[in-house]
């Protein structure tokens, strides 16, 4: 028997991972929950219930409201996924999950290239509380507005957007469009569907056009989120990308503002690559030729009705664009076979779902990833059962 309790020692790698907040799949809400989570105020903390009653009818007179389709300048799709610029010899940078205690940081890096970027942000996940009650976020996004960054939308709790029922799927998107607009005074247009699901069986498709988004995906993912503490990975993953298309190519690129080391160590040496290729990193709305105005929607405002026929999609083109949006891979990437373990621990093993289109590739990143999270958390059980017994 030992005479003291005294705590393990972790290897150094896992205590670096169990550091830092996972990227877990939150618990899947029930509608009751999510529609308690109404939208002006953006929180129903410490309301009496009267005044949450009259909160609710609030949020579903919102979620009706019209969404008229934005038109001033080159059509953006709102029928089509869009995974690909318009415009040559860009990046679209783009970060998801923020905004995060290394989003000043990031917003300093990208000052001192000249660069801009797009901001997929969450209203409340990893406990941050909400982004428009809990300092410095409120301060930080409209930093990122007055810089000439683009605000965007990848919900207010991070739930997949396919498995969800259609109310709960536009309360997080109207709670999360209330929050910014409680900051910024308007509506973002783009959204980015959390773990790239958002298909049209469950009905998420239609539920993002109705509420007037255009659904942002990306055709160059830098991995940051699989190698918080292994980011040379991604670095090596960006150099590759930019090496493999010619001068007068494009990317539309993801990474994560939540994760330290993409931030302080991924994105200067990407931006230098970027800008040796003689480049610019560029907003979502840039780099798909749109203009800032059409970013965003006034709460209430009206807006030039247009036949969604018009809408540059997979396989039309805008007026003033001559490259069609991309529906389909840049690269061609070998459909994995399902059986053998891709990430194993003990018990436990991770297995990559089959994919044959670039929107189920992203979804199965997105899996294996969790499996890759449910692998280190065996490790950790197994390292500390091992340390004791």
């Amino acid at each position: 028997m030992r005479s003291q309790v005294r705590q393990p020692q972790m290897p150094e790698r896992i205590m670096l991972f169990r550091q830092r907040p996972p990227l877990a799949i939150a618990p899947q809400p029930q509608v009751e929950e999510v529609m308690a989570l109404v939208v002006q105020p953006s929180t129903t903390k410490n309301v009496p219930a009267r005044s949450a009653a009259r909160l609710r009818a609030t949020a579903e007179r919102q979620r009706n409201i019209a969404r008229i389709p934005i038109v001033n300048g080159p059509l953006v799709t709102y029928d089509e996924d869009i995974y690909s610029c318009t415009q040559p010899k860009v990046v679209a940078l783009t970060y998801d999950d923020g905004p995060y205690q290394y989003t000043d940081q990031l917003l300093n890096i990208l000052k001192s290239y000249g660069f801009k970027a797009t901001f997929f942000m969450t209203g409340n996940n990893l406990h941050k509380g909400p982004i428009d009650e809990t300092a410095p976020y409120p301060a930080i996004i409209k930093r990122m507005v007055a810089e000439g960054h683009q605000v965007a939308s990848h919900t207010w709790s991070h739930y997949s957007l396919s498995n969800i029922p259609s109310a709960v799927r536009k309360d997080q998107m109207v709670k999360n469009e209330r929050a910014i607009a409680n900051i910024i005074g308007k509506y973002p247009t783009y959204m980015r569907p959390p773990y790239s699901q958002c298909n049209a069986q469950s009905g998420c498709e239609a539920d993002m056009k109705a509420l007037g988004y255009h659904r942002v995906y990306f055709d160059l993912d830098t991995q940051d989120y699989l190698n918080p503490t292994t980011i040379q990975n991604s670095k090596d993953i960006v150099k590759q990308m930019l090496g493999a298309v010619g001068a007068n190519a494009d990317y539309l690129s993801i990474q994560h503002d939540l994760v330290q080391q993409s931030v302080t160590n991924l994105t200067s040496y990407y931006f230098d690559l970027i800008k040796a290729k003689g480049w610019k990193g560029v907003t979502a709305g840039e780099c798909l030729g749109d203009p800032p105005a059409n970013w965003y929607r006034t709460p209430g405002g009206a807006t030039t009705q247009v036949s969604s026929a018009n809408n540059v999609g997979a396989s039309g083109t805008s007026s003033t664009t001559s490259k069609t949006f991309s529906t389909t891979p840049r690269l061609n990437v070998a459909t994995p076979a399902a059986g053998p373990c891709v990430v194993q621990a003990g018990s436990f093993c991770g297995t990559v779902t089959p994919f044959s289109t670039q929107k189920e590739c992203q979804t199965s990143a997105a899996q294996c990833y969790q499996s890759s999270l449910a692998c280190k958390k065996e490790a950790v059980q197994r390292a500390m059962l091992e340390f004791w017994f």
